[in-house]
């Protein structure tokens, strides 16, 4: 079984780089994930941990808090100290989680009801966070960090819910500390209530969760805080199935991030479906291919400088977009401000190096990419605003 997989995955990487949209001129893009979203509360409370006998240093994720105004200030400077072929800067699409648990209201509930509070809410609760919603609004005006939809939250609140009612230990002493478990590698009790929301309906039924709400109600956070509606999304945990398709082209979503495989949660288990960049999905929607990674905290599995670079110039050989899957946590300071540098150090470093080696090169967000697939790789040259927002007079 595990040869056939090897074998499938292989097959499925080599189709993606035949198969699906091309074109001639390099383009780069930065799909980010997790903003937002609560993580570890503090480097005060990991250390708790820690002392309490959780491996934490067993998860990357350990590393990981909601970013801060100086994680932003400093992100920032890197991706305007790269520019393209127009002289325009390194752009990162930030795949934002729009809403976190309201801690006080389910306490009050005494765990019986789950309620949840918008991300800026939580967000400005901190002394080193108020700037951030400004941040974003800037960032975008800059068009460095161009947000999109990740969902309305990133756990499975009903199994974190569940082990509170149950009196788990460590689903209690972490509730304390304003965080819904530790990471699934740091456990012991073999909870991670970071797992992805979207489930096979038999799933949710049973948990009275019902998905149109969970899609909506995320779109209209984020249009609420953006002033837009998002173009495209990506799935927590590259996990979805053809109904939440068909939601998310309901909510005017056109464009699905994801990686080769989608994961398709069944009552009978997960199973894989491969993807190439440009292929339609169940409602219309057009499939964004991530095809590089760089996650420098989460060095264990290779995601390194140089495993970026390689697979970069393999993308460039075919004629595909660059499209670098990373995630929040290898910006977020404020556990581990050295954590921040590094990923920053590599960030800066395969931008440079890309930008050397293609001097042709843009920088595209997801929406300008999947405008471009839509309309033809020509389009790039009279690229504007509705790309990222829909209609020129979506946002100002």
């Amino acid at each position: 079984m595990h040869l056939l997989r090897k074998a499938h995955t292989a097959w499925a990487m080599a189709g993606s780089l035949v198969c699906g949209w091309r074109c001639r001129r390099p383009i780069v893009v930065i799909e980010s994930d997790d903003w937002g979203s609560l993580r570890t509360s503090s480097r005060a409370d990991g250390d708790r941990l820690a002392a309490l006998g959780y491996p934490m240093e067993r998860s990357p994720y350990s590393l990981d808090a909601l970013e801060t105004d100086e994680d932003l200030d400093r992100l920032f400077e890197v991706l305007d100290s790269v520019k393209d072929s127009r002289g325009r800067p390194a752009c990162m699409t930030a795949n934002m989680v729009m809403a976190n648990p309201d801690f006080a209201r389910i306490r009050e509930a005494d765990f019986s009801e789950y309620f949840y509070e918008p991300a800026t809410v939580t967000l400005a609760r901190s002394p080193d966070r108020q700037g951030v919603a400004r941040r974003y609004a800037e960032g975008l005006k800059r068009r460095l960090f161009v947000p999109q939809l990740h969902g309305r939250e990133h756990i499975r609140w009903w199994e974190w819910l569940e082990a509170l009612r149950a009196g788990s230990a460590e689903a209690r002493t972490t509730f304390e500390m304003g965080m819904c478990g530790v990471p699934l590698a740091a456990s012991r009790e073999g909870h991670g209530f970071f797992a992805p929301p979207y489930q096979d309906a038999e799933t949710l039924s049973r948990h009275g969760v019902d998905v149109g709400t969970l899609v909506r109600e995320g779109v209209e956070l984020f249009e609420k805080q953006f002033g837009y509606r998002p173009l495209s999304t990506m799935a927590p945990g590259y996990s979805w199935n053809d109904a939440v398709e068909r939601l998310w082209a309901d909510a005017g979503i056109r464009y699905i991030q994801g990686a080769i495989f989608q994961l398709v949660p069944t009552r009978r288990g997960t199973r894989r479906r491969t993807h190439f960049i440009g292929g339609r999905g169940a409602a219309g929607g057009r499939y964004l291919v991530r095809n590089t990674s760089l996650e420098p905290t989460d060095g264990r599995w290779g995601y390194s400088l140089a495993h970026g670079k390689q697979q970069a110039a393999r993308a460039f050989r075919f004629h595909k977009p660059v499209t670098i899957e990373t995630h929040r946590m290898n910006y977020a300071g404020a556990i581990a401000p050295a954590n921040r540098e590094q990923g920053l150090e590599q960030l800066s470093r395969l931008l440079q190096t890309l930008v050397k080696g293609w001097p042709e090169l843009i920088f595209l967000s997801s929406p300008e990419l999947g405008y471009l697939v839509e309309h033809g790789a020509d389009a790039v040259d009279s690229l504007d605003d509705t790309a990222i927002f829909g209609s020129p007079s979506r946002h100002e």
